[in-house]
């Protein structure tokens, strides 16, 4: 798919903007403007009116008023750029006669869409025919449409159940336990409005704050909660659905767009889901414009949440690292109770780690960047070893809560765990030390060679391992360590649950690995996928 032009035009006769010269509506050529545009509503105006105190020359999009970035447009001209560092106000005017590029035209939906109807035409039907090829590629694959709730997601959802001739195609929300009211509500009315379409809500078994209590606040460096609270139950989910078969999996239509932002510039259209590890990633509108998302949206009519009529550029997370300070100010505008509770819990992180000045910590943003990690967590991750007095092969761990019986899980990945009694030589038929009582050894599945063992007693918070493995084993000692500080910092957040690409790994009631799912494949063994595979040891920057 090629990459959309990066200008647009106006026309002065209809009062919209043009995605090509020539208006197809009136003929009229328009003059340029600049590459991208969202329309405002009535709600943003009389906002930015209130909070400027300047009037607009208008109440929305059919009055010609549209918005780049923060610079606010009416019918074609700039009017006024407006700071996105926190309150706005108006930073620079630009010349403008409210007369000299209107005619009075006040345009409708039709209109806007006649007005650039084949380009809108093309790219649906590119959209759609993309959509139908990916599915005849992958039959055996269930469609689902990941749906946030957003606009972006409304038109892959349109545009799905559009090239599918079907209303029946699942979409999964992943309720992060912190979004907006307006999307609950948008959910709600959306399920309401269609009860042919199955609309599946999922989330972890733990709220977003009493999480940040257990870890720390997510930051841009280390935002651990969309692992926890949208990879790790979406995940649950489709192990679910695919019926412990995850050689099937979905492929999971979603709205990311590469103009969103740089972090998303060099996306793939299609994707093999690391996160969710039986999910392919189909992205039909990766290359659209915000202008095309929101043409589409009101060529078809089509029902959206309600947050972007009072400026919210993106849905999400309400207490994202990611947002800028004015999401920020707007969500104190909007919805000051929900913003209070999130500020009172910065506050006293902020204090907890030593900061003198929290408010400025809070509102300069410098605790979306690095929160920092109070003695207290660095204890927690802390593995205390030491090698045994009776053999210097033999390492004795130490942990802050009993091993035993939880611990045994972090093992099984590694092969078969074998219970025995009596001594380790007896088991193994080695010359190493006799160690009397009951034992566990870990048996490599291949080839049923013993990789190690350990002593197992009840109610015990320490462990014995004895290395059998003598070639390669710094690197198994390495894996284990990281296994064992994983049972020490495991919070059971559960974004280890989508590394597994059988669904074995589970969190309920605790972590513990189903063993006739698990094949060994030794990818949550792996530093590799520990950035999703575990937040709690991630965050603390332990490998």
């Amino acid at each position: 798919m090629k990459s959309k032009p990066s200008s647009l035009y106006w026309c002065k006769n209809c009062g919209v903007p043009l995605l090509k010269k020539t208006c197809e509506n009136c003929g009229y050529d328009g003059h340029k403007i600049c590459s991208d545009l969202k329309p405002m509503f009535k709600e943003e105006c009389e906002f930015l009116e209130r909070e400027t105190g300047k009037k607009l020359p208008g109440k929305g999009w059919r009055d010609g008023l549209w918005m780049r970035y923060k610079t606010i447009w009416s019918n074609g001209r700039r009017i006024f750029r407006l700071s996105s560092n926190g309150k706005p106000a108006i930073i620079k005017k630009y010349p403008f006669n409210v007369d000299s590029d209107h005619t009075g035209c006040r345009p409708t939906k039709e209109i806007l869409y006649r007005a650039n109807k084949s380009t809108l035409d093309v790219i649906e039907h590119e959209a759609i025919s993309f959509i139908q090829q990916i599915v005849k590629e992958y039959p055996e694959r269930k469609p689902v449409v990941s749906f946030s709730g957003g606009k972006d997601s409304m038109v892959i959802s349109h545009l799905v159940r559009k090239a599918l001739q079907s209303a029946e195609i699942l979409h999964i929300f992943g309720d992060t336990t912190i979004e907006y009211p307006d999307t609950y509500e948008y959910i709600k009315n959306f399920k309401e409005k269609h009860p042919q379409i199955p609309v599946v809500e999922v989330k972890a078994g733990v709220g977003f704050i009493d999480m940040c209590k257990r870890l720390e606040p997510p930051t841009m460096i280390n935002h651990w909660c969309c692992n926890v609270f949208k990879t790790g139950p979406i995940s649950n989910f489709v192990n679910k659905i695919n019926n412990k078969d995850n050689s099937k999996g979905i492929i999971s239509f979603e709205g990311i767009r590469r103009k969103e932002g740089t972090a998303r510039r060099n996306y793939q259209r299609i994707y093999n889901s690391k996160k969710v590890s039986s999910q392919i990633s189909a992205r039909p509108i990766i290359e659209w414009t915000e202008l095309y998302v929101w043409l589409c949206i009101l060529k078809n009519h089509l029902d959206f949440n309600e947050i972007y009529k009072k400026g919210f550029t993106r849905e999400g997370c309400m207490y994202c690292p990611s947002n800028s300070p004015y999401t920020d100010f707007l969500l104190k505008k909007n919805y000051p109770n929900l913003f209070n509770t999130w500020y009172s819990f910065l506050k006293r992180s902020a204090r907890e780690i030593g900061k003198k000045n929290p408010d400025d910590y809070i509102e300069s943003g410098a605790w979306k960047i690095h929160i920092g990690i109070s003695n207290k967590t660095k204890r927690a991750v802390h593995l205390d070893k030491q090698l045994c007095p009776r053999s210097a092969d033999i390492t004795q761990y130490s942990f802050n809560k009993p091993f035993f019986p939880i611990g045994l899980e972090v093992f099984k990945p590694f092969g078969e765990l074998v219970h025995i009694e009596g001594s380790l030589e007896s088991a193994i038929g080695t010359d190493s030390e006799k160690i009397s009582g009951r034992h566990i050894i870990v048996k490599d599945i291949k080839t049923n060679m013993p990789l190690f063992g350990f002593q197992k007693e009840k109610n015990s918070s320490q462990i014995c391992v004895t290395p059998f493995k003598k070639r390669g084993f710094r690197q198994l000692k390495n894996q284990i360590e990281r296994q064992l500080r994983k049972f020490q910092v495991c919070v059971s957040c559960g974004a280890c649950v989508g590394v597994c690409p059988t669904g074995a790994i589970n969190i309920n009631p605790h972590f513990r690995v189903d063993e006739e799912k698990c094949i060994h494949c030794g990818r949550c063994l792996s530093t590799k996928y520990l950035k999703g595979g575990c937040v709690a040891l991630n965050l603390r920057g332990v490998s």
